[in-house]
């Protein structure tokens, strides 16, 4: 008897494809908005950990500056005509203070290094220090006399026309925190005082499908109670925004910050003022404007790594720089879930494997569930393959019998999503906490990878994710037809190609959870009751 032969790109099929497509251009979607410039070509790393102050040009004022006041406004007779500096050093930490706004220059952070082993520098070329005071009016820093009160100590006055300030940084040894408290005389005659902070915009590695970047720049304010993060890597247009209320105002890379935090009794404005162009400064500011005849002004600054222990200790709010996405709070018990296994095995690898098994065993109850799901699904293969015979040329009728079939033997044919659906928050948390966190920036695990934070260097780890996950996806029962489990074979190869050049902490979570989830399946699916007959059903 002839038999009608199957089309290969029958409806179903089709729809298999589709399917397929839609996952891969909803990620592609999501990697273009992670990483705006993936499509852009790739252009040279200028020592993209190198944060360099530059002087104010007019682009840095606000959008509602002022009338600038007549030079013989700033006095300042007590000031030598040059710039004057005072050095201060620890074994963590060294910089100077200048008398030109009392901003910081020269930072280098010696327990720190770059990806090419140099320590990471702040304001190294600067004209106009981190923090300096500054005039609204004219955007200029103001002169100071400075004296050096104690080895952690820098005191300044300045005049100001009428008004005089008098400033004083206390550096807090313990955090790398400046404490700064700011007292004015006739401040009401001040239009009002800026506090900067200006960094260069650099040429970072353009981010593309298989290559994330792990660098990015950015600027993050806090203000009345919301929150605003700027990816300045991937700005192509001009940036020119104002705050009301700030708490927070910042600028730095995924690892290391400069930021101000508000500490007044009168709340500051804010401003972020940065070019699309390579090289041009990045400045955020916070002002203060005075309505009394005195005030004082209170702050901390700070920069240095964004280590989230040593935020917590400056302030809680200030580990908001951290961005640590829209599972922050999941992000949150990660890091220290796995700092807590650091303590005790002194590798950010095996601490990584350590959490990832304890994940798992929080989902185990569910895993169960899914198992017993796919145990009911293994035994009435024979029948949905009967159904399909029967059917094969009703595709309604079929899909009708197969939800009876499965209704009367108590089966759910979704129940193997869950563990992983439960999982998904977890996996993006990751995500960020490897791309985000100092403790994992350059850790090594062994042999070859000597940095979670970078992708795996030779791809093994990648490889050996894309082999785990193509097994699981052979030994779990479907309901798919041939030709559609055919076509979703190939969905670990793309899942894997797509993750290629993530974080090789990232992937050796994957790795070693898909691993752990085949053994489970295994031990869980093995039958060791006597083997049930299963009557086909009748053609």
């Amino acid at each position: 008897m002839n038999q009608k032969q199957n089309n290969f790109m029958d409806t179903r099929t089709i729809i298999a494809i589709v399917l397929v497509g839609i996952v891969w251009f909803a990620w592609q979607s999501y990697l273009t908005k992670k990483y705006p410039n993936m499509n852009q070509p790739q252009q040279k790393v200028e020592n993209a950990q190198k944060l360099e102050t530059t002087p104010p040009t007019s682009t840095q004022e606000s959008p509602k500056s002022e009338p600038p006041i007549s030079k013989t406004e700033v006095k300042a007779a007590d000031v030598a005509s040059e710039e004057k500096t005072l050095v201060f050093q620890n074994d963590d930490i060294s910089f100077e203070v200048s008398s030109a706004g009392m901003g910081i220059k020269k930072v280098v952070l010696k327990k720190h290094q770059d990806r090419e082993k140099k320590a990471i520098q702040f304001a190294q070329d600067a004209t106009v220090g981190l923090f300096a005071a500054t005039l609204t009016s004219s955007g200029k820093a103001i002169p100071f006399s400075i004296e050096k009160k104690a080895d952690n100590v820098f005191e300044g006055t300045a005049r100001v026309g009428e008004s005089t300030i008098r400033r004083t940084i206390e550096i807090q040894p313990q955090t790398l925190a400046l404490k700064n408290t700011v007292v004015i005389e006739k401040a009401s005659a001040l239009q009002g005082l800026g506090f900067s902070i200006s960094e260069k915009k650099l040429n970072l590695p353009p981010s593309s499908m298989f290559a994330p970047s792990t660098e990015q720049q950015e600027s993050f304010v806090h203000y009345s109670g919301k929150r605003d993060r700027i990816n300045m890597t991937s700005t192509s247009e001009p940036v020119q925004k104002s705050y009301q209320q700030v708490s927070i105002a910042s600028v730095g890379t995924h690892y290391f910050t400069a930021a101000l935090l508000d500490k007044s009794d009168l709340a500051p404005e804010a401003s972020v003022i940065a070019t699309s162009k390579e090289g041009d400064p990045i400045t955020a500011q916070m002002t203060y404007k005075f309505a009394a005849e005195s005030a004082q002004l209170n702050f901390q600054a700070y920069a240095g790594p964004k280590l989230q222990e040593n935020l917590e200790k400056i302030d809680p709010l200030l580990t908001e720089t951290i961005d640590f996405g829209f599972f922050s709070g999941i992000a949150k018990v990660l890091l220290i879930t796995m700092k807590w296994f650091y303590r005790f095995v002194g590798n950010w690898g095996v601490a990584i494997i350590l959490l990832t098994l304890l994940v798992r065993a929080l989902v185990l109850p569910f895993n169960i569930a899914s198992y017993k799901s796919m145990k009911k699904m293994q035994k009435i293969q024979p029948q949905i393959q009967s159904l399909r015979e029967r059917y094969k040329e009703d595709a309604n009728a079929m899909n009708r019998e197969m939800m009876d079939l499965m209704k009367k033997e108590k089966v759910n044919p979704l129940g193997g999503c869950l563990p992983m659906l439960l999982q998904m928050p977890v996996f993006f948390a990751l995500y960020q906490v490897l791309g985000q966190s100092i403790e994992l920036y350059q850790a090594p695990f062994m042999l070859w990878i000597q940095d979670l934070s970078l992708k795996d260097p030779y791809y093994v780890l990648p490889i050996l994710m894309g082999v785990s996950l193509f097994i699981q996806h052979k030994i779990t029962p479907t309901t798919m037809d041939p030709t559609q489990a055919k076509v979703m074979q190939f969905m670990p190869i793309m899942f894997s190609l797509m993750m290629i050049a993530l974080p090789s902490g990232l992937t050796l979570y994957i790795f070693v959870s898909t691993a752990f989830g085949i053994i489970q399946q295994q031990l869980f699916m093995r039958d060791k009751s006597p083997a049930l007959s299963t009557k086909a059903m009748k053609a």
